[in-house]
């Protein structure tokens, strides 16, 4: 009963936050309302809560508590992509290459993680399989800065720092076409889920095939990161805070978890871009890049979470 009580509550603070930030400092303006925040609050709403869920698939799957849906490179190679578009407009040749090119990028590094996991690599393997493919696609994002015009780095900084700014609802039906796709193929393995993160090898001997698993989660997991990177950016934090947040309170079950993590993760991400819009500095409204909020919000709130846990560890 806690459980969905708590449920209700994160179900009231997300929709709460969708249909309340559009009109914060604007309930006057009902065109602006109309075309400008309710489209972006609505992307902010998919983004987050897609990469709360993707952290979750992460940390359950490589059991590791410091997994984020960017740990495997993905988020490099979609940004990588969407990098060149932007450094060489002579490539994009539609307000869509960018996000097809960093889109087509991610998937290929999906295939070859999950072609490399299929190998008995092991988590530590797959870990750091995703920790190369991050160096590799670094320095190929720092080769693209060098090459590109001066006069283009602006706009190849504010998309690494994530950022949520549209004025048309079509970056937020991307993100929500691949979410609603990846959570429904999710939601049939949540009870594999569970009983995999207890053990592997009881997982097994209960008739899970670990091995189809792991490829469904890590496709999944990749494909909400795509999506959301492609259309805003690295946004960072979600994906690692909101599953440690949550599990003092729900526990390791992911027929609790991925409703509670899809709740706190999307009205997180709608708090914080409505935050970084409004903030005032140097006397004007600043509109910061919504993924430096996260990361100055969630970074202490994640060491607090890490501090209490010590605390409450046996010594």
């Amino acid at each position: 009963m806690n459980k969905l009580l708590l449920l209700a509550l994160l179900a009231t603070f997300s929709m709460a936050t969708i249909w309340m930030a559009p009109y914060f400092g604007a309930a006057e303006y009902s065109e602006q309302i109309r075309t400008l925040r309710l489209p972006r609050a609505t992307l902010a709403w998919f983004s987050g809560g897609s990469l709360a869920v993707a952290g979750l698939l992460m940390q359950t799957l490589l059991r590791n508590d410091l997994a984020t849906p960017f740990t495997l490179g993905v988020a490099s190679s979609a940004s990588f992509g969407a990098f060149v578009c932007f450094a060489f407009p002579a490539i994009s040749a539609t307000m869509w290459a960018p996000p097809l090119l960093g889109f087509i990028c991610a998937i290929a590094t999906i295939a070859l993680i999950i072609k490399l996991g299929s190998s008995n690599l092991g988590h530590n393997g797959i870990l750091l399989v995703g920790i190369t493919i991050n160096f590799v696609f670094g320095a190929a994002l720092m080769i693209v800065r060098h090459l590109a015009p001066p006069y283009r780095m602006t706009k190849l900084e504010h998309w690494l720092m994530g950022s949520i700014e549209t004025s048309s609802f079509e970056p937020a039906w991307v993100v929500a076409t691949a979410a609603l796709l990846c959570l429904a193929i999710i939601w049939t393995k949540r009870h594999d889920l569970d009983q995999y993160s207890f053990d592997m090898k009881v997982a097994q001997a209960r008739g899970v095939n670990v091995s189809k698993l792991m490829n469904v989660g890590l496709a999944t997991s990749g494909l909400l990161t795509a999506a959301v990177v492609t259309q805003c950016g690295p946004i960072a934090f979600i994906g690692l805070l909101v599953p440690h947040a949550l599990r003092p309170f729900i526990g390791h079950s992911h027929k609790y978890m991925l409703p509670a993590c899809w709740l706190l993760g999307s009205g997180f991400l709608v708090f914080a871009d409505t935050l970084s819009r409004s903030l005032l500095i140097f006397g004007r409204s600043s509109d910061i890049p919504v993924g430096i909020i996260t990361a100055l919000v969630g970074g202490p709130a994640f060491l607090l979470i890490v501090l209490r846990k010590s605390k409450k560890a046996p010594h």
